[in-house]
């Protein structure tokens, strides 16, 4: 299927065009939760640039990943991506195969992310998670399954991968 053929991806976008590019992945959340565009007007009035997709499935992702990348003003590769509760297992399986992709991260952050299969592969995270290609760096955000999210900070650390591990107190 080509892009003309397939159905319009629903982007919000914040902030100024000009900043930095941050792509928040999220699970689907019902009418009326806020809490998803709450935390991306945050982190664009900290002067980044927010690129919140709705997403279905994992080709979603790899077409907000596009988007994020085609609009940005700075270089593509000068990327963050955020991945919030059960999209925090697909934006680690983007760190790991980012350069196989074709893109570039200077961060991925995990925001309470929680035991699940990556949305794009359909295919659990390894436990043992292979060592970094690329200096990307990973900040985890302990939220309601932390023993999950030092867990998994611990085991990319071991592997080699920078990695900082904040719990949601002091996460703003």
């Amino acid at each position: 299927m080509n892009d003309e053929q397939q159905p319009a991806l629903p982007i919000r976008v914040h902030g100024h065009p000009n900043h930095e590019t941050v792509l928040l992945w999220h699970p689907a959340v019902p009418e009326g939760d806020t809490r998803i565009t709450d935390l991306a007007a945050r982190i664009a009035n900290r002067g980044k640039r927010v690129v919140e997709p709705t997403w279905h499935d994992g080709r979603d992702l790899l077409r907000s990943l596009r988007y994020a990348r085609e609009t940005a003003v700075h270089p593509p590769d000068d990327l963050t991506l955020v991945g919030y509760d059960e999209a925090a297992v697909a934006a680690l399986a983007m760190a790991v195969h980012q350069r196989r992709l074709g893109v570039g991260l200077t961060e991925v952050a995990c925001i309470g992310g929680r035991e699940a299969d990556d949305p794009i592969s359909g295919q659990p995270l390894p436990e043992s998670p292979p060592p970094p290609r690329v200096a990307t760096t990973l900040t985890f955000v302990a939220g309601s399954a932390a023993a999950w999210t030092r867990r998994t900070a611990e085991a990319w650390k071991s592997a080699g991968w920078p990695v900082e591990l904040a719990e949601t107190d002091q996460f703003t």
